[in-house]
């Protein structure tokens, strides 16, 4: 009698795993390993750069696409640039541009200071003075050569933009006799 009433206690029916729930749990663990191994294998896909010419392994633009319109915004915002600038400076440029058909924008203008010295009242170089390059860092487009057609990168390039005037770089020599000079005459 007592053994009876035992047994049923000892193991619960709400602890008993039925085999539909056991098929249930399966199901789930296979298919959270599934998915694991399908991210892992798109993620060493993604990683993986496609052979030149092989624009079936480019990634779709459709996930990455970045519209951009290049044609350039002008705002007039009160602030007037005078024309001539690099001639009227005491520190004078001139322009070279640039080339590079895998870069956007394809053509830079860069800056090349004139003269070594500056420009003084009379017109005329005055090397006293030392005329440097003005530099700007900018963002462009970069083609990236996968053989994958309209994929770029942003790059950062160092242009100069323009050239000032400044006072140069003066360093005095340590000279032991003429230490000794000054401390006589003190």
């Amino acid at each position: 009698h007592i053994r009876d009433l035992k047994a049923p206690l000892a193991n619960p029916f709400w602890l008993k795993k039925s085999n539909h729930v056991q098929s249930e749990r399966a199901k789930v663990k296979f298919l959270l390993l599934l998915t694991l191994w399908l991210t892992l294998l798109g993620e060493a896909a993604a990683q993986k750069p496609p052979r030149s010419g092989d624009s079936g392994l480019c990634p779709t633009l459709e996930d990455h696409i970045v519209r951009v319109d290049i044609r350039i915004r002008r705002r007039n915002q009160g602030v007037f640039f005078s024309r001539n600038l690099q001639n009227r400076s005491i520190s004078p440029w001139d322009y070279n541009i640039t080339r590079d058909a895998n870069r956007f924008p394809s053509e830079i203008a860069e800056a090349q200071c004139r003269h070594m010295g500056c420009i003084n009242a009379e017109g005329q170089e005055d090397r006293t003075l030392n005329s440097v390059p003005i530099q700007q860092e900018f963002l462009v487009l970069r083609r990236k050569q996968n053989g994958c057609p309209g994929l770029f990168q942003l790059e950062k390039v160092l242009v100069t933009v323009g050239c000032t005037c400044v006072t140069p770089m003066v360093r005095h020599l340590h000279d032991p006799m003429a230490d000794q000079v000054a401390d006589q005459l003190s």
